[in-house]
């Protein structure tokens, strides 16, 4: 059984005392002895935090009733450990940094309730459109969808504007972790353009936690932005570890390859990473090391944003 509640929303709704929320989220948080990021702007929330569930579920209500943030729609997950080493509560200035001349207020894409989303992937008219990162579509994706291979959520507008004739006349079904970048690149394919875009509500978190596991449609585990390093459709904590070198997960095989050096290399970036680079990951890792054997923790690693 789960000893740690972990929940992961955002909202996407103007928020006029920036400053003002994250002091209280803050105070709460720490009350409650909560870990995890929150995100605060003018744009709205996104949150991934870990703790005791009655905690969670004071910081939703606080958000709710005080800051009127209505609709929240939490997805949770358990584990047996935080995968978190802190609490970070930051103001940005957007919710994501994805550039162009669009409004997320104004053009946003309708959201498909998970249970419904299997018919558009199976849908001819349909292009399904995997917004992730290329490291966290290689360990799992959905049937059928097409992987932009994006190194950076902010690449994702030279690739849509490298390839209009693909999405022409066509029906998008988009696809994130959580659903917050679906949110986002929503808006920038509708400013472009293209009227029919639809998002996958809550993301593939949402998916698994909604769908019977027989009518999966998912291969493979998701990525995840903390410790776990990925999840499985039954929200369990994956198989796949994180190279501290370039943040990539790597499976149990990739670990025994002889480019692996751990917390310095793995194959993925083993040829691309310079020799400076490799000794100042070897002198991290030796810092980790020499903490944990101290029982103390170790604030250097965080997961790949």
């Amino acid at each position: 059984m789960s000893s740690v509640t972990i929940v992961t929303f955002y909202k996407v709704t103007p928020i006029e005392n920036v400053s003002k929320l994250k002091r209280e989220v803050e105070r709460l948080a720490f009350k409650e002895s909560l870990s995890g990021t929150f995100f605060a702007t003018s744009q709205g929330i996104n949150t991934t935090l870990a703790g005791n569930q009655k905690g969670l579920e004071r910081l939703i209500n606080l958000l709710t009733d005080s800051f009127l943030i209505k609709g929240i729609d939490p997805t949770w997950t358990g584990a047996f450990k935080t995968p978190f080493k802190r609490l970070k509560i930051r103001i940005k200035d957007k919710l994501l940094p994805l550039k162009g001349n669009f409004n997320i207020f104004d053009l946003r894409g309708r959201h498909v309730d998970p249970e419904h989303w299997n018919k558009l992937l199976e849908d001819p008219e349909f292009i399904v459109l995997d917004v992730r990162n290329e490291y966290e579509t290689r360990i799992g994706t959905f049937k059928n969808s097409l992987i932009p291979s994006t190194k950076h959520f902010t690449d994702l507008p030279e690739y849509i504007h490298n390839n209009k004739k693909i999405f022409k006349n066509k029906k998008i079904a988009m696809f994130c972790t959580g659903g917050i970048r679906c949110e986002i690149a929503s808006s920038f394919f509708m400013s472009e353009g293209i009227d029919e875009v639809y998002l996958l509500k809550g993301g593939v978190l949402n998916y698994f936690n909604k769908v019977d596991k027989d009518k999966h449609l998912w291969k493979g585990d998701c990525f995840v932005f903390d410790e776990r390093v990925s999840v499985n459709p039954d929200l369990e904590e994956g198989n796949f570890q994180q190279c501290f070198g370039c943040r990539r997960p790597i499976s149990i095989e990739e670990i025994l390859s002889d480019k692996y050096v751990k917390g310095v290399s793995c194959p993925y970036c083993f040829d691309s990473s310079s020799q400076k680079d490799k000794e100042r990951f070897a002198q991290r890792q030796k810092q980790i090391e020499l903490a944990e054997a101290r029982g103390i923790k170790h604030m250097g690693q965080s997961a790949r944003k």
